[in-house]
């Protein structure tokens, strides 16, 4: 004979089950067992969401694959969905490079010791003083050294002012030398945005606006100058036919062969400005 279990009883039995589904998982243990599943090195973060109804995979353009997990979704579905996935990490990994936006291997932050802004020819030294401060502070001391205080040990707080600095006169630098090159080839626009971009050098409005990453900077001059050519010639020609690189071919000879390493000239990013978005 069947005992019988009462409602509280198997109230309290379901209640148990649902404890044990939530029960939390570690996300970087997890998270390093899902990166010996991937076909290739590769960083990989796992992030738990209450919204999630299934196991999304997503790779982030320099950052690695972000794996979106439900509440209460066991290792061994997360291990699987990834296995699962494996050609297609691999291929989109494929397209990313070759874009220049593959993500890179994990290191540990290195403080730099000097700011160099390639295109212009800028050059800055900087020290680093530890104190007790909520972030870190940036001080000009002189035409070519800075000095950084504060929670000097903190990459994303070093990270954050060292490219704030470099926004700033990189910007500068920048919309002098669109104005140059404007006057010089006689190409107009009508206004000009410094943005901090992802995936973009630079974007041109239907009325003739132009946004300029600021790590345009960090490029040799003849990438940064290509950009700025680019852009402008989008004032004409508001897209990529023919008569827009003919345009093109006009002001920068060999623009094509330019165009090339611009799409993999990411690699002459410092590797410090990766920690300004972790």
């Amino acid at each position: 004979m069947q005992a019988k279990t009462s409602p509280e009883q198997g109230c309290d039995t379901a209640k148990r089950a649902l404890a044990r589904q939530k029960a939390v998982f570690d996300p970087l243990e997890t998270a390093a067992l899902l990166a010996k599943e991937l076909p290739l090195e590769l960083p990989v973060t796992v992030r738990v969401s209450s919204r999630a109804k299934n196991v999304v995979l997503r790779l982030r353009p320099g950052r690695g694959l972000e794996v979106v997990a439900p509440a209460g979704v066991s290792v061994k579905t997360l291990l699987a969905a990834v296995s699962n996935r494996r050609d297609w990490i691999a291929a989109a990994v494929g397209r990313l490079a070759a874009e220049g936006l593959a993500a890179r291997p994990a290191r540990e932050f290195v403080r730099p010791t000097r700011l160099v802004l390639t295109a212009f020819g800028r050059e800055w030294g900087v020290s680093y003083a530890a104190r007790e401060l909520d972030g870190c502070r940036l001080t000009l001391r002189g035409p070519g050294e800075v000095a950084v205080t504060g929670a000097v040990e903190q990459p994303r707080a070093v990270a954050g002012v060292l490219a704030a600095f470099c926004r700033d006169r990189g910007g500068a630098l920048l919309r002098q030398a669109l104005g140059e090159v404007s006057r010089e080839s006689g190409l107009g626009f009508t206004g000009l945005t410094i943005r901090a971009q992802r995936t973009r050098w630079g974007s041109c409005t239907l009325r003739g606006r132009i946004s300029l990453n600021f790590t345009l900077a960090f490029l040799p001059w003849e990438l940064c100058r290509l950009v700025l050519y680019h852009e402008l010639c989008h004032t004409v020609e508001l897209n990529h036919s023919k008569r827009f690189w003919d345009l093109l071919e006009r002001h920068v000879p060999g623009c094509r062969a330019l165009d090339a390493q611009l799409a993999t000239a990411r690699h002459h990013l410092p590797g410090w400005l990766g920690a300004v978005a972790d």
